[in-house]
């Protein structure tokens, strides 16, 4: 019999058959026993475990299937010690029965840091140097000493702390600084605006301490200074280094610090017309403005003049910056038909 006639055979074709369903069946019985392996169809949402404690975390993914290992632990002094911080798959991932779910928790000992040597550091180089250890800045204190604004001691709940003792990350280390020779007198920055620690920083680096913390808000979120005392704003005030400076808080959540900021830092526009330079200078600076150029026309002078152009202009209502510049143009007092 030829290959033609044995492949046209009903023996043939009857093998054909048999062989092309047993390897359906094989790979039917495969995919059936690949999905039962798999659980195909069959999965599980990974539940929501930041911020909740262990014990909790045990009972949850036990009832969900699921396993856990603690591969990490942080130190943030903003969430419950002991408690889940991140995890990996995120919630609401699908995942397969017995699926181990990677956390990082809260540490419960506080994270620690060698205490640094601030001794005759700058202020600046000491504040610098205690924000890299995660450390924060305590009390300035001002004491007689040839060496201005260089630490004379680093200090820890009223006691002396010798640099390499361990110290927990965030506590404040008091300032024991020199005030160099004579009264040490320093400009109150405006912190208006600012976030808490960007204020208590600045406050810091012009050689004053935060005094107290009023919070006009129930919402303590994205809190800014809202109001200081004393305010520079009023006049230019000056301290005694080390003085306090007390800060009043709202949320910019719930303020419009933007609009706020704008009213509060413009002035109206002073009438200085008729007046002499030193008059113009004290309107100027109680209005927080700067003076600009002078122009004086030929023959006056200091003792006989008085404005009768300034720029900007003078309109009822109209306000600018504070630290505006504002020209001025004098003519002798007597000419009193200059044209205007």
């Amino acid at each position: 019999m030829g290959v033609w006639e044995f492949l046209k055979s009903k023996h043939f074709l009857r093998q054909l058959i048999i062989a092309s369903a047993i390897s359906v069946a094989i790979i039917w019985g495969a995919l059936k026993l690949l999905d039962l392996y798999t659980m195909h169809g069959q999965s599980i949402t990974v539940p929501v475990l930041e911020g909740l404690m262990l014990d909790d975390v045990e009972r949850i993914l036990s009832e969900n299937d699921l396993r856990y290992v603690i591969n990490d632990s942080i130190f943030d002094s903003d969430r419950v010690k002991g408690s889940i911080a991140w995890q990996d798959p995120a919630p609401g991932t699908e995942v397969k029965k017995n699926r181990t779910i990677y956390l990082t928790m809260v540490a419960v000992l506080p994270e620690m840091t060698p205490m640094p040597n601030l001794i005759d550091l700058s202020r600046r180089q000491a504040i610098a140097l205690l924000e890299t250890h995660g450390l924060e800045v305590g009390r300035l204190e001002y004491r007689p000493d040839i060496a201005r604004n260089a630490v004379l001691e680093q200090k820890f709940n009223e006691g002396a702390i010798e640099p390499g003792t361990a110290v927990e990350k965030g506590t404040a280390i008091d300032l024991v600084l020199g005030e160099g020779l004579g009264d040490h007198i320093v400009t109150v920055p405006m912190v208006i605006g600012m976030p808490r620690d960007e204020a208590i920083r600045t406050l810091n680096l012009s050689s004053l301490n935060v005094g107290d913390e009023v919070y006009m808000d129930e919402a303590d979120v994205n809190i800014r200074v809202y109001m200081q005392k004393p305010d520079p704003l009023d006049q230019p005030r000056y301290l005694q280094a080390g003085s306090a400076v007390d800060l009043f808080y709202r949320s910019a959540d719930l303020f419009d610090y933007e609009e706020y900021l704008e009213q509060l830092l413009s002035v109206p526009v002073p009438l200085l017309t008729g007046l002499t330079p030193e008059e113009v200078r004290m309107v100027l600076e109680e209005a927080g403005l700067e003076l600009g150029v002078e122009t004086f026309e030929e023959g006056t002078t200091q003792f006989n003049a008085v404005v009768y152009r300034q720029e900007p202009d003078y309109q009822e209502g109209k306000i600018v910056p504070k630290d505006q510049v504002i020209h001025v143009w004098y003519h002798p007092a007597e000419s009193d038909d200059h044209d205007n």
